[in-house]
């Protein structure tokens, strides 16, 4: 039994492993050069010790010296060089040829370099601290999902009398310029309305534009909207508080006359009656025509389209509506059966069409000419899902989102200071007194504006441009249906700049250069907005894509569906999501799928990342 045990045993085939991820990657790559050994020039970034398993590592040293030296070589040449190199007789050639004939079909210049891919990706898996050569990868291409640029926002552009309190409220509260600034033009055209008009044509009389205007921050949470808003807003409301004093003075007024007028008729009422039984002429009848004050309005926040409709009633020039958050709004507007508001608000952009609410119980409430400014804010997040169901082909896309001009998504910085003083009161209140001042214009009787001459050149050269824009069918159609609302737009921010400075009846060419302008940055923030109409898997490709070339997985060099959504980012938080975006990515050469592993259980799906992404991150 000891002899038995002491006999020489035949030396054990040395085969590979059970193929693992790698194992079948290098199995793959040995089996296309044995079919094209001109492949091998695709493969150069691999030395031997990249290979895991060792028969591979010897094989690919052979196959090496075989290129150098022009040596044509096939699954026989290669298993008489490995017995040679191994001293090992018992290396079956079925092995070899296995690489040959199994591994080694599809070979193409492509797959190996996608092969070469995978095995220096899982070698530095194994030696974290190796430098290997950066692989063969595409450049790689936008996703389209990415927000493009936008114009930073130049105090230049406003009128004089708001640059200082826009200043003051953006250094204050350390928020852009465009916060406060797109608020301070917002408020002007509340405090006008109808109280003042423009032609914009120099003959044709039946262009008139009101300045009414809606527009809104679209910004994260968190980022001091509504502060802003009721900051800059501010003089608007302390006007409503000198109205609404004013009312109750007069409300008492009136209930004491009228209270006077009822023992008046009253008394008249028994006069009446005595001379009717005596038969004298009846006393004359008392003047009991006293009419109840209206409390003046400026603005609301939280109306019902009824309540708007009856406030409108009673403040022919207009009222302006400040929402905290627009996407409330929106989302009541397209509930099944409000259809009825969303015309209302449709007809109330437009600032001079004429609108009846004929209801059960409130009888028929009849607005000559309805007008309404409007400003909130909204969350990225949030709009992009209302631009994604509201803008597609259906009744919910009727223009009323695009009827939002003045529309801000600016750049948040990330730089920020402690700052802690007292507001500009002396900013707050030159503001005051111009909305003051427009506020007690007569909606009766508007003031009514044009063009200098200089100016009303420049309108054409703009206004000819804009055409040219919104008849090319370049844009995607929301955002030609917003830019042709710019046809207003311009007019009505040229006006109120003259307004604002103080100007006479016709407006100038520093105001009109001035509204074509901010009409300029308006633009380049509605094209951000609009980049946000696109499909939920773009959304996802898009928001991995953001983490990858951040350097996300960096040392990795790739990442499992798993790794994906067990972070929870936005739209990538389930699996189908995560495999519904990933296509995207590796379309634009952002990963690639690496082979599956074979063997027990289901094998995770592997990415490889492509290392141009992180160059230059952290």
């Amino acid at each position: 039994m000891a002899d038995a045990a002491a006999s020489p045993q035949p030396a054990a085939v040395d085969r590979p492993p059970a193929p693992t991820i790698n194992n079948l990657a290098e199995e793959r790559i040995l089996g296309s050069v044995l079919i094209d050994n001109k492949l091998v020039a695709h493969c150069l970034a691999l030395r031997p010790e990249h290979f895991s398993c060792s028969l591979h590592r010897v094989a690919w040293s052979a196959i090496l010296d075989f290129y150098n030296s022009g040596t044509k070589f096939d699954a026989d040449v290669l298993h008489t060089e490995l017995i040679g190199r191994r001293n090992q007789h018992e290396l079956l050639f079925s092995v070899v040829s296995d690489w040959e004939i199994d591994r080694g079909l599809g070979a193409s210049p492509e797959r190996c370099e996608y092969l070469v891919g995978e095995i220096l990706a899982s070698y530095k898996v194994r030696h974290p601290e190796a430098n290997i050569p950066e692989l063969r990868w595409p450049e790689p291409e936008p996703l389209g999902g990415e927000l493009p640029a936008v114009q930073a926002f130049d105090l230049a552009l406003l009128p004089e009398a708001l640059r200082t309190l826009v200043d003051d409220t953006a250094e204050r509260m350390q928020v852009p310029f465009d916060f406060p600034a797109v608020v301070a033009v917002l408020s002007l055209a509340g405090a006008t309305n109808r109280r003042a008009t423009i032609y914009p044509k120099a003959a044709d009389t039946s262009w008139v534009v009101i300045p009414n205007l809606w527009g809104g921050i679209v910004a994260p949470p968190g980022l001091l909207k509504s502060p802003v808003m009721s900051a800059v807003s501010r003089p608007l409301t302390r006007i409503e508080v000198l109205w609404r004093a004013e009312y109750e003075s007069a409300l008492s007024d009136y209930e004491q006359t009228k209270e006077e007028a009822e023992l008046k008729r009253a008394a008249w009422r028994e006069q009446f009656k005595a001379a009717q039984k005596s038969g004298h002429d009846a006393p004359l009848r008392p003047d009991d025509s006293i009419s109840e004050p209206v409390c003046q309005r400026l603005i609301t926040q939280d109306a019902t389209a009824e309540k708007l409709h009856e406030l409108l009633r009673d403040n022919p020039a207009g009222i302006m509506v400040i929402r905290d958050e627009l996407s409330g709004w929106l989302a009541t507007l397209d509930k099944a059966g409000r259809e009825g508001e969303r015309g209302f608000f449709l007809s109330a952009w437009n600032g001079d069409t004429s609108y009846t609410m004929d209801r059960i119980g409130r009888g028929s409430v009849h607005v000559d000419a309805c007008c309404v400014s409007m400003l909130g804010g909204i969350q990225p997040a949030r709009l992009r899902s209302y631009l994604a169901d509201a803008l597609q082909d259906g009744p919910q896309n009727d223009g009323l989102f695009q009827r939002f001009q003045v529309l801000v998504y600016p750049d948040v910085p990330h730089d920020w200071r402690y700052v802690d003083r007292p507001p500009n009161s002396a900013a707050i209140a030159c503001a005051e007194a111009l909305y003051y001042c427009l506020a007690h214009l007569d909606a009766v009787e508007p003031l009514r504006f044009r063009f200098g001459a200089d100016a009303q050149e420049l309108f054409i050269a703009w206004l000819t441009d804009l055409e040219g824009k919104v008849r090319a069918d370049a844009f995607h159609p929301a955002l030609v249906a917003h830019l042709s609302k710019y046809r207003s737009l311009m007019p009505s921010l040229a006006l109120l700049f003259e307004l604002a400075d103080s100007g006479a009846e016709a407006v100038s060419l520093q105001h009109t250069q001035q509204a074509a302008a901010f009409c300029e940055y308006l633009e380049s923030h509605a094209r951000r907005v609009y980049s946000m109409i696109v499909s939920p898997e773009r959304q996802a490709a898009t928001e991995l894509g953001r983490h990858l070339k951040a350097g996300w997985k960096r040392q990795d060099g790739m990442f499992t569906l798993r790794d994906v959504y067990q972070n929870d980012w936005r739209g990538l938080n389930a699996p189908d999501a995560v495999r519904r975006a990933l296509p995207l990515l590796e379309d634009a050469g952002w990963v690639r799928r690496m082979e599956p592993e074979h063997g027990a259980g289901r094998p995770p799906k592997r990415y490889a990342i492509n290392p141009k992404l992180c160059r230059g991150t952290k």
